[in-house]
């Protein structure tokens, strides 16, 4: 009886309390609902959105408008207020995207051993925004800053793909661009996108390696590894989960959805 009370008691302390405050997360809810929104809403609407009852709402509504988070409009409808505009620039004035995408990067150099590099778009240009060096003593390298055309490469694939508004959803749930001895024969690369604010793409996270070594063709594991850690990197850049339709380790063929 006293070993079966002591496994009980072991068992409980394993499992982790729930901290979270239910009041917060009925703010958040109710607040989250206006993101995606059109315009204005009713209390129904966000009924709809929250699973929260009216009356509910309807409580919160007067501390958000109070605090200047929400505005009730003349049609009794609700809209974000200045106090949530002033949010948003605080973001985007102190929010540095280093701090979350060179972590992702130095985590998959420690995952696959090749080296990693972060792209964004610039006009007809690929700039390397971030690179994590592999520690082989024989690998491939690029250089943060460095320019490049949009051309083959994965990173260029998903850069002119995946810019476009719209075109994650046709991707039919495959996200992952691969490539092998574009602008060097003995180099290959794999990227998949990573999406940010208003689910817009924010770059293109890659892994490139000496293709002896290294076949994302092949690298089914490594491929699914990468798309994780690029939506967990998108919910933490502002992105909602559901930028991924369905996401597999499939390899993307541009081609194929033109």
């Amino acid at each position: 009886m006293k070993k079966e009370k002591e496994t009980a008691t072991k068992k409980e302390k394993e499992v982790a309390p729930d901290r979270t405050v239910l009041g917060a997360e009925r703010s958040l809810a109710i607040l989250n609902a206006f993101i995606d929104a059109s315009g204005p809403l009713g209390l129904t609407e966000l009924e709809q959105h929250t699973g929260l009852f009216k009356s509910v709402i309807h409580r919160y509504m007067m501390s958000f408008i109070k605090a200047g988070y929400v505005v009730q409009r003349a049609d009794s409808t609700y809209q974000l207020g200045p106090r949530a505009y002033q949010l948003g620039k605080a973001f985007e004035a102190r929010f540095n995207y280093a701090d979350f995408i060179v972590p992702a990067l130095e985590k998959l150099v420690r995952e696959t051993g090749e080296s990693t590099a972060f792209y964004i778009r610039q006009q007809d240009q690929r700039l390397c925004m971030y690179a994590a060096e592999s520690p082989e003593s024989v690998k491939a390298t690029v250089k943060a800053g460095s320019l490049f055309a949009i051309d083959q490469t994965s990173s260029a694939q998903v850069l002119r793909f995946f810019s476009v508004p719209g075109n994650a959803a046709r991707s039919g749930g495959r996200y992952v661009c691969i490539s092998v001895g574009i602008n060097n024969p003995l180099s290959s690369s794999m990227s998949v996108p990573v999406f940010g604010p208003g689910n817009t793409l924010v770059g293109a996270m890659t892994i490139f390696g000496l293709s002896l070594r290294f076949d994302p063709a092949a690298s089914e594991v490594l491929r699914g590894k990468l798309l994780v850690l690029a939506q967990e990197l998108s919910v933490r850049l502002g992105a909602t989960p559901q930028v991924y339709h369905n996401p597999s380790p499939d390899i993307f063929n541009e081609a194929a959805v033109q």
